[in-house]
């Protein structure tokens, strides 16, 4: 390794720490801390999936999905929460 691509390593591990310091609650942001939004996780026996449901103030978020498994559907659920609030913060989405 390079002296240039060796400090650029130590600068980014010294950046990281630094940030993992001062970071009081470690636990990872759920979306079951946001009001409004309900997420509804079904087992498909037949099909052995999980069908995800996301709503909002009781409507709809996009499609329902299928996924193969509970944690897959579970982030996707973080993802679609997500980009929702983010699209209603900026301003380009209506909030329902």
């Amino acid at each position: 390794m390079n002296r240039k691509s060796l400090s650029l390593l130590r600068l980014f591990i010294r950046e990281q720490v630094a940030r993992n310091m001062h970071t009081i609650d470690t636990s990872p942001n759920t979306f079951e801390d946001f009001q409004d939004y309900e997420i509804n996780i079904v087992h498909d026996i037949v099909n052995d999936s999980y069908m995800l449901t996301v709503l909002y103030k009781g409507k709809k978020l996009g499609n329902m999905g299928s996924y193969p498994e509970h944690d897959e559907a579970n982030h996707q659920a973080r993802m679609i929460i997500d980009k929702h609030r983010v699209q209603v913060m900026d301003g380009s989405a209506k909030e329902i």
